[in-house]
């Protein structure tokens, strides 16, 4: 299973194990009874740790909450562009690129059902330096899409064609409702179902017809 908020691996963070239980452990009380409800107490519970080291590694719950979607996040922008560049490496058809990639996002969060609750659910409830940090996040993906989407219609241009960027974030929004829709009906474990409408969004949007 994938591990998106453990630091362990992180030099600049002191006690990284114990640092990432508390960050889990937000995750997981979000997803019994969401942000605005849950207390240091509630995770200082979950996480097996006093409220005194909770508070020994983050000011407050907000300060947790935006360590927390900021790591995973950047976890699972890690791991797309690992896909992305095995399936570039292994010359798949350009399609099959795009669904290493979408298939690597999707298939990351299903992996971590409260982790994708707080990313796609909580981060939205979470005041204004949340979604500064969502729309910062959420610019990322677009970004490397329509990167991604540059070098697959210079490679192919006969079949891909350039798209602007307010398209490619309409095509982005469109498989974020679509996974936060399944995450809502407490269906995160079945998100890799969507891969393929969310690779049909993204390849009707760059194919040349």
């Amino acid at each position: 299973m994938h591990d998106l908020v453990d630091p362990a691996d992180d030099p600049a963070v002191d006690d990284g194990h114990r640092r990432g239980r508390i960050l889990r452990a937000l995750a997981v009380s979000m997803a019994e009874k969401g942000y605005q409800a849950t207390t240091i107490a509630d995770i200082a519970r979950a996480g097996r740790v006093s409220k005194t080291v909770v508070y020994a590694h983050f000011r407050d719950k907000e300060h947790c909450l935006l360590e927390l979607y900021s790591r995973a996040n950047d976890k699972v922008l890690a791991t797309v562009h690992g896909a992305q560049e095995d399936a570039r490496a292994a010359g798949l058809p350009w399609r099959a690129r795009l669904r290493a990639g979408i298939g690597a996002y999707i298939g990351t969060l299903a992996a971590e059902p409260d982790v994708a609750w707080a990313a796609l659910v909580e981060v939205q409830a979470a005041g204004r330096a949340a979604l500064a940090l969502r729309r910062e996040v959420f610019d990322r993906y677009v970004d490397l899409i329509c990167s991604v989407a540059a070098d697959l219609a210079h490679e192919h241009p006969e079949e891909v064609r350039p798209v602007d960027r307010a398209l490619v974030l309409a095509a982005v929004g469109g498989i974020n409702e679509l996974m936060l829709a399944r995450v809502e009906r407490n269906e995160a474990a079945r998100l890799p179902e969507d891969v393929d409408a969310a690779t049909a969004t993204v390849v009707g949007l760059l194919e040349r017809r």
